[in-house]
């Protein structure tokens, strides 16, 4: 049994709150995923024939960027970049996953020939600007307002990746000017609005990890 995934499944299984709203899925995703690599495969890698304990995970960044594959690919015509970034999932259940305020987004930014930034998909957090590059799964109360785990009576948006899911996002840049477009996929522990709360919490848990870039040098006349 310490051998395959019923090992872990005991604590990350699906995992309701008194109110009946699925938190942690992990176990029907991976079921979802159909994989035949149980948990310990990636979670205690083996190096010189002893297994990893360390368990990394969502707080390990050499974990994260582990997880998903980044690229983008550029094309311009009529005066406009158009930008395509794919992101596929490696992982056999969603990613992010695990506790519900984990979640992922991306930044996509266009330089100019002196380094600034002439566009960009969102300022800051992508959340409002740009829905579609933040990966995330919302809790909601009977009002449908966000709700903090304990009280949430129904699921919200669920935008994460799914288990091995490949996902394109394309823009449209305005071309003039650019010389480079780079897109980064952050990770972070915590929904952007506990962040602010818990502004006391220590930074490696609040702070956002970059764990892929991509970018292309766009020829000029």
């Amino acid at each position: 049994q310490l051998k395959s995934s019923d090992a872990c499944m005991g604590c990350h299984d699906q995992r309701d709150n008194p109110h009946g709203v699925p938190l942690c899925q992990t176990g029907n995703e991976y079921i979802e995923g159909g994989s035949k690599v149980n948990c310990q495969g990636c979670h205690m890698g083996v190096s010189d024939g002893l297994s990893d304990h360390a368990m990394g995970g969502g707080h390990s960044e050499a974990m994260l960027k582990r997880a998903v594959i980044f690229d983008m690919k550029t094309a311009e015509a009529d005066g406009k970049l158009t930008a395509k970034i794919t992101i596929r999932n490696l992982q056999p259940h969603a990613m992010p996953t695990g506790a519900p305020f984990r979640n992922m987004y991306m930044k996509l930014m266009a330089y100019n020939a002196s380094g600034e930034v002439v566009w960009q998909n969102a300022e800051g957090h992508p959340a409002k600007a740009d829905p579609q590059a933040y990966f995330y799964y919302a809790l909601m109360d009977d009002k449908g307002m966000p709700a903090p785990p304990p009280m949430a009576t129904k699921p919200g948006d669920d935008t994460r990746l799914k288990p091995h899911e490949t996902r394109e996002l394309v823009y449209e840049i305005p071309a003039e000017g650019v010389v480079l477009v780079r897109g980064e996929l952050y990770y972070n522990l915590l929904w952007p609005s506990l962040v602010e709360k818990f502004s006391h919490l220590p930074e490696d848990v609040k702070a956002p990890v970059m764990i892929a870039a991509s970018e292309r040098e766009i020829a000029t006349q």
